[in-house]
């Protein structure tokens, strides 16, 4: 029950309230790795960004097995500029969730906050078919053998449903290559989806917490 009312303030993007429901059902269930997870989600979208790490390190600990299905800390790995942490989580993901070119962007996003976009682009992970579009041509663009143009072009084909991913994943591209006024702009039209999922969560933190 606590969890279930923690979730709905969640829902509504009242995070702090979410947050001390997910504190009293950690009470009861210490040993509750879910409850960590669910916590930590709510505090990366709080912008809690060192806390959310904390979290899903306890996830590890008490449920060594989910390691790898926490993409959701690499993202926070990448916001706290944990980059060599970030990278490895990615890799690590991909053994179980190969064919996600989300998670080959992060991780080149990640190599290249360090190593620079040259030799993260020869280190991208490969990906398996996303069924989702545009996500062959966000893959292509970011491998360096795509075009902006070219994703735009999938997003007139699919329709609305394509252009939260276009407009997210462009800004992380633009930003990448140094456009900023590009980016900031791309990043903020997907921060204003009406909507409270993960990916729209992390463009809103990104509005505000850009390394």
């Amino acid at each position: 029950m606590l969890s279930r009312q923690a979730s709905l303030h969640e829902s509504r993007g009242d995070y702090e309230a979410a947050i001390a429901g997910y504190d009293r059902a950690i009470e009861v269930e210490p040993r509750n790795w879910q409850l960590y997870l669910l916590r930590g989600s709510a505090r990366f979208k709080d912008g809690q960004i060192e806390a959310s790490i904390g979290d899903f390190d306890q996830v590890v600990f008490l449920e060594p097995s989910q390691d790898p299905y926490l993409w959701q800390r690499g993202i926070s790995y990448y916001y706290a500029g944990r980059f060599g942490d970030c990278r490895g989580q990615f890799e690590r993901h991909r053994l179980v969730n190969p064919n996600d070119v989300e998670n080959a962007v992060w991780h080149l996003l990640c190599v290249a906050a360090e190593d620079g976009l040259e030799a993260a682009q020869a280190g991208m992970l490969p990906v398996g078919p996303d069924a989702r579009r545009p996500m062959k041509e966000i893959d292509a663009l970011f491998r360096g053998s795509g075009s902006v143009a070219e994703v735009e072009a999938a997003v007139r084909e699919e329709g609305s449903g394509a252009r939260f991913y276009a407009d997210l994943y462009l800004g992380l591209y633009y930003e990448l290559v140094g456009e900023e006024e590009k980016a900031a702009a791309s990043i903020e039209r997907a921060a204003e989806l009406p909507d409270r999922g993960y990916m729209v969560e992390v463009a809103r933190v990104h509005s505000g917490l850009s390394p």
